[in-house]
């Protein structure tokens, strides 16, 4: 029989509450992605890597120009990062001109490069149980490290609705 010490279970105890701890961490409160794909540039360029939460999601907290990481629609498995463009309520303008208002229960979402972007102008509202996280951490490239609801990028939203390229009044 194995005999084992004092000090020895300690220290299995507390390996075994720090894994508990970090994992608790990674799937409930923050971790860190890789973003591929041009459909945020120029806020998100390919191969950033940035921390996302999950608080903000899970306490219905997002607003309207947050980045988010959710389900695509269209493929389940995969996951795309895009920008909240409305909130349910929302009245949306598309490029054709038609009104859409955002259901209950859903957002609207676009990628910063709309040519690039496969998004809520092709699969309409996404129900907020897409929804996984909220990307507000950018830091790889170290040289582009910060935050990213940085004033520029705002600024790119902000002329974005502006322009008509799209709208959104509650």
């Amino acid at each position: 029989m194995w005999r084992i010490s004092r000090k020895m279970r300690r220290n299995l105890f507390v390996a075994y509450c720090g894994s508990c701890g970090i994992l608790l961490f990674a799937n409930k409160v923050a971790w860190t992605i890789d973003l591929i794909g041009n459909s945020m540039y120029p806020a998100i360029h390919s191969s950033d890597k940035a921390l996302i939460e999950y608080l903000s999601v899970s306490n219905f907290k997002i607003q309207k120009g947050d980045i988010v990481i959710l389900k695509n629609p269209y493929r389940p498995t995969g996951l795309v990062c895009k920008r909240v463009v409305g909130m349910e309520q929302d009245k949306i303008t598309k490029e054709d001109g038609k009104v859409i208002t955002v259901p209950k229960g859903h957002v609207w979402i676009e990628g910063d490069n709309k040519p690039e972007s496969e998004d809520s102008r092709d699969y309409g509202p996404v129900p907020y149980g897409l929804l996984e996280s909220r990307v507000f951490y950018r830091w790889w490239p170290t040289n582009r490290m910060g935050f990213l609801k940085l004033p520029g990028e705002e600024e790119i939203f902000a002329t974005r609705m502006k322009s008509g390229l799209c709208s959104s009044k509650g």
